[in-house]
């Protein structure tokens, strides 16, 4: 059964109806196409490239130079520096491939996002218009509410203040409690407003929360210092810093030195 419009001049949200297939619907399924096209795009220029990297890497029957490789003095440092290289030229070959045969899929995908993405915006938009008013009007709630409940404890404050006040009057006069004059009881706190239902099922209510602001970066920062996310943060600000300003000093850092192997 259809829903009930949210507003009389706007019609329901349509049932869901049978719609046409994609465009290419009956094409291979991609993951037999990109496959296949990485792997003939890998090897349109250079047919043995697989055949290589098992020579280097090691096939599922034999190992390759990468596993016969040994560094224990300056020339088979300098061999390890060839391999390297080698295997950084596979690496960017792979790395071209990868950029060729995605490219038109990149361009589809982000025109799809486009479109996508377009159409979300609108509909944020309007449904962050439709909360700004939902939460102007929960705020006037809530203003009038707080307002009811001060009146509220004012009043039984004053009623309890002025039973105390005729008690003691009544003690210094000899006066049974009884003979005194009633006092209204004061008004019950309100209660929690319910959640509201519209006609076609949404369900609205309120809450109070307490929404975490920084004012004092510093002081903010002794609260979580100890949080990994944090210490990862200082980590990674320490390290481009360093880099950026070519420091050797820092408050609280401690440089250490690291053998760092370059192959050209």
């Amino acid at each position: 059964m259809a829903s009930q419009p949210v507003f009389p001049d706007v019609q329901p949200w349509p049932e869901q109806s049978a719609a046409p297939a994609p465009k290419g619907h009956n094409r291979p399924p991609l993951e037999e196409t990109i496959p296949a096209e990485f792997r003939e795009t890998l090897l349109a220029e250079r047919p043995d490239f697989l055949q290589k990297l098992d020579d280097l890497l090691g096939a599922e029957d034999a190992q390759g130079a990468v596993h016969r490789a040994f560094c224990s003095d300056d020339e088979s440092l300098a061999k390890c520096g060839s391999l390297v290289n080698t295997l950084r030229a596979c690496e960017k070959h792979v790395e071209a491939v990868h950029t060729a045969v995605k490219a038109p899929y990149l361009l589809g995908g982000r025109l799809c996002d486009g479109q996508k993405n377009a159409l979300v915006q609108r509909i944020i938009t309007g449904r962050q218009i439709v909360e700004g008013l939902q939460q102007s009007y929960a705020r006037e709630r809530q203003r009038i509410a707080n307002e009811e409940r001060a009146k509220a404890e004012a009043e039984r404050q004053r009623i309890e203040a002025e039973r105390r006040r005729l008690e003691e009057l009544a003690r210094e006069n000899n006066i049974e409690p009884a003979a005194l004059p009633p006092l209204p009881e004061p008004e019950p706190e309100p209660v929690k407003a319910a959640p509201i239902r519209s006609d076609d099922g949404a369900t609205v209510s309120t809450s109070v929360i307490l929404v975490p602001i920084v004012v004092d970066y510093a002081k903010a920062f002794k609260s979580v210092r100890h949080d990994a996310k944090v210490k990862e943060a200082i980590d990674a600000a320490t390290a481009r810093l360093a880099k950026a300003t070519k420091a050797t000093e820092l408050p609280g850092v401690e440089f250490r030195e690291e053998i760092k192997v370059n192959n050209r």
